[in-house]
């Protein structure tokens, strides 16, 4: 039985391992290391089944078409999962759901940090500008409806690991009474009455880090639409 624990810690920690030493690159510009099983679903609840992956540079939704990566276009997929991930589409970006209740959602879209990634050391020789520039260009031709050339998924893969490092910046938001709202104090505040809003944090601690916590105020924009 010890020996059959030990076996089983080491399988998970493995795992974990892998899990953690995914890293995005520009040449696989991907939330995640492969392309997985999913379904994408309609504005009426229509649900199709596709191979699936968030592209980081606009947050958009890519699939696998026979050999080839496309992009879905933007008005497709109301909502899609990935695996055992779900998203809500908000204006073309897909935002994973973190929380949800009967009022709405906590999402968080994770997307390239350009800023970051345009001020990052050039190598050989190259300037930094150059090197941001030209990871962009080619991050935009992977999978896009106008390019002018097929992305091969198995060629793309191939290379996932020749590439820069991507650095991600990821933001939450709030899906409540029909609105997308940035998930921090000063936009919610915009959002409603800043009196009631003031009182409501007053009352109640909210950790904006953390989605359950948030869903407080998913419920408090909901009471006073």
């Amino acid at each position: 039985m010890k020996r059959l624990f030990i076996i089983i810690a080491a399988s998970l920690l493995s795992l974990l391992s892998y899990a953690q030493s995914y890293t995005p690159t520009t040449t696989w510009p991907y939330l995640y290391s492969d392309f997985m099983e999913g379904e994408t679903f309609s504005a009426s609840g229509t649900a199709k089944k596709a191979l699936l992956n968030v592209h980081l540079l606009h947050a958009s939704l890519h699939f696998i078409d026979g050999q080839f990566v496309k992009e879905m276009a933007p008005g497709i997929a109301f909502s899609a999962r990935i695996g055992e991930d779900y998203f809500i589409n908000a204006g073309g970006r897909m935002m994973k759901i973190l929380a949800k209740n009967d009022n709405g959602y906590v999402a968080e879209c994770a997307e390239i940090d350009i800023v970051k990634l345009n001020s990052s050391e050039g190598a050989y020789g190259s300037s930094a500008t150059t090197l941001g520039t030209m990871s962009l260009s080619s991050l935009e031709g992977i999978g896009a409806t106008n390019s002018s050339t097929n992305t091969n998924h198995m060629e793309l893969k191939a290379n996932k690991e020749n590439g820069q490092s991507l650095p991600l910046i990821r933001k939450k938001y709030l899906f409540v009474a029909g609105k997308c709202i940035y998930a921090t104090k000063k936009d919610v505040m915009e959002a409603v009455d800043a009196a009631e809003f003031k009182a409501f944090l007053k009352a109640n601690k909210v950790k904006w880090n953390n989605p359950q916590s948030l869903l407080g105020v998913v419920d408090f924009i909901a009471e006073h639409k």
